[in-house]
């Protein structure tokens, strides 16, 4: 077994010291682990910039959830071992005290799990399941993989985050500055679709209902937005209650399109923040990025379809003349 350990180990080691992307970091540690394990599952839980959710950040197999679920410190198998910076190995989870089923579980096999320890930081947690119970060898060794990958894993952790809006998750100004580039040239009408988002009347929002309200809006309006994005597109954070979202590859009835699609959806939903039901609108400025056009020239185009939509009576989406 150590013949077969050993040059794995060192090559993950090598893959996670030379990758400076957290999500490929992720991915070889996980694939690797069911790979050595000879598991169906393995997956990486995350603790989120608030460290109050474990958020499931990059899994090997099929998901063992039906649905995206969440857990917090201390809560189920994973949250236990986040917790405590312990490793946990367990024959029959359905059996055990700790463990918490989410709805729509419908059961897994023999669990083993680590703590991710970055100067006694604990980042998450690697877990592994699988159809026959792991040995007390095994627990170790998963231990060591963790204690291995858990430092280089920070190290690009940090490094995504300095670019991202802790708030909302969208990307700052220096990500938009240094991690936004579309993934096709233009073609005819296809261009780069700068969409200019404010929250309309967000300021009232924050005097009548205080700004833990207020940030909880923005949060569901950036979660709103993301959805209507493609993986080649980007968010940004822009300013207080301004976002911009860029849309790769498109032309000006597509980015319209999509901008009425995400005002519609936030018209009709309704935030409820503790007891406090909130309705929500959106005005929207749309410019396409001319040829040879540096992008800030579009964005204040944007800004300028923005500024018409507020002054003719908001929740609305006009484009760039």
């Amino acid at each position: 077994m150590l013949d077969q350990v050993l040059p794995a180990l060192t090559e993950l080691a090598r893959g996670v010291q030379r990758r400076a992307s957290l999500d490929e970091n992720l991915q070889q540690l996980v694939d690797e682990t069911a790979r050595l394990f000879r598991a169906s599952h393995a997956s990486v839980r995350l603790l989120d910039p608030s460290h109050t959710q474990l958020v499931a950040a990059c899994r090997s197999g099929p998901s063992v959830h039906p649905r995206p679920v969440e857990f917090q410190p201390g809560e189920g198998l994973v949250g236990w071992i986040v917790e405590h910076g312990e490793p946990l190995r367990v024959a029959d989870p359905a059996s055990d005290p700790r463990f918490v089923p989410k709805p729509g579980f419908s059961g897994m096999g023999p669990f083993v799990g680590a703590p991710l320890l970055s100067s006694n930081v604990c980042l998450g947690a690697l877990s592994v399941v699988r159809d026959e119970p792991f040995s007390a060898t095994e627990e170790q060794l998963l231990e060591l993989i963790a204690a291995i990958c858990a430092p280089p894993l920070e190290i690009a952790r940090l490094s995504r985050l300095s670019r991202l809006d802790p708030l909302t998750g969208a990307l700052n100004r220096r990500g938009l500055e240094e991690g936004y580039a579309p993934e096709a040239a233009p073609t005819g009408e296809k261009r780069v679709a700068v969409l200019m988002v404010d929250i309309d009347h967000f300021k009232s929002i924050n005097d009548a209902h205080g700004h833990l309200v207020g940030d909880e809006v923005l949060r569901r309006i950036a979660r709103q937005l993301s959805c209507v994005l493609r993986t080649s597109d980007a968010i940004v954070r822009y300013g207080g209650e301004e976002f911009l979202l860029l849309l790769a590859d498109v032309t000006l009835d597509e980015a319209m399109a999509v901008s009425e699609r995400a005002r519609r959806a936030i018209e009709s939903q309704t935030i409820r923040v503790t007891h406090v039901p909130l309705r929500v609108t959106v005005s929207t400025g749309v410019a396409m990025q001319r040829t040879d056009e540096p992008l800030g020239a579009a964005v204040e185009r944007a800004d300028a379809a923005l500024y018409r939509a507020k002054r003719d009576g908001r929740n609305r989406v006009l484009s760039a003349t």
